[in-house]
């Protein structure tokens, strides 16, 4: 990630360009134009002129979306259930994607991945955060699993990055992730989720934690999709 830590922009125009996969991070904005904008990503702690909007915006996006209270549990149970409703709105989102003609799952709207590329980024996740940490296996990554950009910080070696699976290479790669979680959240009891692992960011974290990130990264990345696939059936 190129570093603009702690850089000034002064009378700058920023009109019409896009952040993508940025961090701001403690960014003060001061004396500006804010119309049309759209930020999407994880809020925290957000004002604007003065006013914490930060509570507002999950309050509203958990009213929209009652599922999404589901996907921070505290114990087995919750746990369950949470995964229960990922289960069910990824296989809906993925049927509907069925429906499309196969070379659209594959076509990027407005510079984002494709469905097909959001599937392999899923698969990453999963083995990132379940297969190494959790399942504390030696070469956790699929092959399909697509990484953060920018590719060039990749190892060389673990990802098939230039090639172009099939949709049935795909799916079949991504399920066989989802079947990890549903195994370890099935058969995992309170205080397995309370086990400590190694934190693929360094450090330490709990297993719950770890579930955590990959049931954001689902609802996430499921919202993704359904706005990229209107898009695609409209067109």
């Amino acid at each position: 990630m190129k570093s603009f830590r702690d850089a000034q922009f002064i009378e700058a125009d920023f009109h019409g360009a896009v952040f993508r996969g940025v961090d701001f991070s403690e960014v003060t904005i001061t004396d500006a134009w804010v119309h049309n904008v759209q930020i999407s990503g994880h809020v925290d702690g957000l004002s604007i002129n003065g006013v914490d909007v930060g509570g507002y915006v999950e309050r509203t996006l958990n009213e929209r979306h009652p599922e999404r209270g589901l996907l921070a549990p505290t114990d087995t149970a919750a746990t369950r259930v949470a995964w229960n409703v990922i289960e069910e709105f990824c296989e809906t989102t993925l049927l509907r994607a069925r429906t499309l003609p196969v070379d659209r799952l594959s076509e990027s709207v407005g510079g984002e991945w494709s469905f097909l590329q959001t599937l392999r980024h899923l698969v990453y996740a999963t083995d990132r955060w379940i297969s190494g940490p959790v399942l504390d296996e030696e070469a956790p990554f699929h092959r399909l699993g697509l990484p953060n950009p920018p590719f060039d910080e990749v190892p060389e070696g673990i990802f098939d990055l230039d090639m172009s699976p099939s949709v049935e290479e795909v799916v079949a790669a991504r399920r066989s992730r989802m079947d990890r979680v549903a195994q370890v959240v099935g058969q995992i009891d309170d205080p397995g989720l309370a086990r400590v692992v190694r934190s693929p960011n360094g450090g330490t974290v709990t297993v719950l934690s770890c579930l955590h990130v990959v049931f954001r990264e689902e609802w996430w990345h499921n919202q993704y999709a359904v706005r990229d696939l209107a898009w695609l059936e409209a067109r």
